[in-house]
């Protein structure tokens, strides 16, 4: 990261930040340190991309705001017409203080409205996944969304295919708006915390312990 450059947390990085700030010190820092991408850590990744894919089609007529496009600006310039729409947008990019995220699924909602749809790729709800929602309102809030409702969807372990996979029915839509309230009120300050962790000249030093493994291995 360039000497005197404000760190731009994404949503990974925030999570990262939050497990473990040497981590994140290392993400903008000493990137080459990770390992690469396993065989393994791939077939998870794919097997979310499907996830994703097939909740899409539970908000029929979207737009793919983020389709071919990497860039943090490319995204956000995207976004913005996206918005006039009124359609569901995939994967539509938001900024604010220094917090980065993409949405899985903006839903709009009355006449000015959003709800958040976050899609996992697990069968239940875990205080991550809250976390992660939380700092999407956050964001989304803060560059001047009305956010109505927040949702995670996830996997339903008790679904049994037959045939084709039925979207509706593998897929479990579960609301979080209040459950993510106390990880709301607690986001600013940690992201303050963790931009001057990524901006620090020296790793943070951070012993081994339990959090090495929860809620992520660390790579």
């Amino acid at each position: 990261m360039p000497d005197g450059s404000t760190p731009i947390l994404s949503k990974s990085s925030f999570l990262n930040g939050c497990q473990c700030p040497k981590q994140l010190w290392m993400k903008f820092h000493d990137r080459e340190s990770f390992p690469p991408v396993d065989a393994q850590q791939q077939a998870i990744f794919d097997q979310g991309h499907l996830i994703g894919s097939l909740a899409k089609t539970l908000f029929p007529g979207g737009i793919e705001v983020a389709e071919g496009r990497i860039s943090y600006a490319e995204s956000l310039a995207a976004t913005e017409p996206a918005l006039l729409e009124r359609r569901p947008l995939y994967e539509a990019a938001f900024a604010f203080n220094g917090g980065f995220i993409r949405v899985d699924i903006l839903n709009p909602v009355g006449v000015d409205a959003w709800e958040i749809i976050e899609v996992k790729s697990g069968t239940k709800v875990k205080d991550v996944n809250l976390l992660d929602v939380a700092f999407q309102k956050y964001v989304c809030e803060g560059a001047g969304l009305t956010i109505d409702r927040c949702h995670l969807m996830h996997v339903n372990s008790d679904y049994v295919r037959f045939g084709e996979i039925v979207a509706g029915e593998l897929l479990h839509q579960e609301d979080v708006t209040e459950e993510i309230e106390p990880f709301l009120a607690e986001v600013p300050a940690r992201l303050e915390e963790l931009k001057l962790s990524a901006a620090a000249d020296q790793c943070p030093d951070v012993q081994i312990g339990p959090h090495c493994n929860s809620p992520y291995e660390c790579p």
